[in-house]
């Protein structure tokens, strides 16, 4: 006697995926670019907005830590970076509680306020360079100028 049947098999949720998922992340970052809202906001700070893009050029979040640096622009030199006027603590934004308080997700970047120690001089252009050390172990770099 033969059993027959139509009824569908129902792959349950623990099921593992049949794609081809591998090891790693499938979205990293692979560029940062400052966003236009960067500005110097008060005489004593900066505010930077920071876009990060996968490999398909999309805005994403990324796990990294963050490196913000000041640099007085260099007029008719090679490198426009001249004297570094300050360099910032380093933000890790490992965790996800700390990644989310710096997240603006309505604008999908990232926002850091960063405090001067000192009024930078009026008539001044300065370069503004963010570095972003991400989970798989890349550098990746973004400058800014910056006019007060």
């Amino acid at each position: 006697m033969a059993i027959c049947g139509c009824e569908e098999i129902q792959q349950t949720a623990s099921d593992y995926p049949s794609g081809k998922i591998k090891g790693g992340c499938l979205f990293s970052p692979q560029r940062i670019k400052f966003n236009q809202l960067t500005e110097l906001t008060q005489s004593l700070q900066i505010t930077a907005f920071v876009d990060v893009f996968d490999q398909f050029d999309s805005r994403i979040k990324a796990s990294g830590v963050w490196r913000f640096e000041l640099y007085e622009k260099a007029l008719r030199s090679a490198d426009a970076m001249g004297s570094r006027i300050r360099i910032w603590s380093d933000i890790e934004l490992t965790e996800a509680k700390i990644n989310q308080d710096h997240w603006r997700d309505y604008l999908h970047c990232y926002e850091f306020e960063l405090n001067l120690e000192s009024e930078l001089p009026a008539g001044k252009t300065y370069i503004l360079q963010a570095v972003c050390f991400t989970a798989d172990g890349r550098r990746i770099t973004d400058t800014i100028e910056l006019k007060s």
